[in-house]
């Protein structure tokens, strides 16, 4: 299996028994990250912290499935920033830290994407 930077297939086997689950599971994964790219780029741009936190609550809770060990506290850790805003310098460092978890998550999309791909090359298609 390829290294990748953000995404763990190995992780994933292991905790879902097997290939093809830890495959089907992928494909909720990148259609989770497509789907919440623009949601958490226009919560950034409006300061939507409520938001925020709840995108990054949700994958804290898949990150450990597929997720290398960075990815998962970088996860965690934004969402505990964007939890705990009472001063403007807490803002900054929550959009600062959600503005980088957003680049990281853009780079496992693209992760998921490729491994999608290289899983499809070489599976067969069934047989008529």
């Amino acid at each position: 299996m390829t290294a990748h930077r953000y995404l763990s297939m190995s992780k994933a086997i292991a905790y879902l028994g097997d290939v093809q689950s830890a495959h089907q599971l992928l494909n909720t994964l990148n259609s989770t990250l497509l789907r919440d790219e623009p949601e958490i780029s226009s919560a950034i741009a409006s300061s939507q912290f409520d938001v925020l936190q709840k995108i990054w609550h949700q994958l804290k809770g898949f990150a450990p499935v597929f997720c290398q060990e960075s990815l998962i506290e970088e996860i965690a850790q934004t969402e505990l920033l964007c939890k705990q805003i009472q001063a403007p310098e807490e803002r900054l460092a929550a959009l600062h830290a959600s503005a980088t978890l957003q680049t990281s998550l853009r780079a496992l999309q693209a992760e998921v994407a490729a491994q999608m791909l290289a899983a499809a090359a070489t599976t067969k298609p069934p047989s008529p």
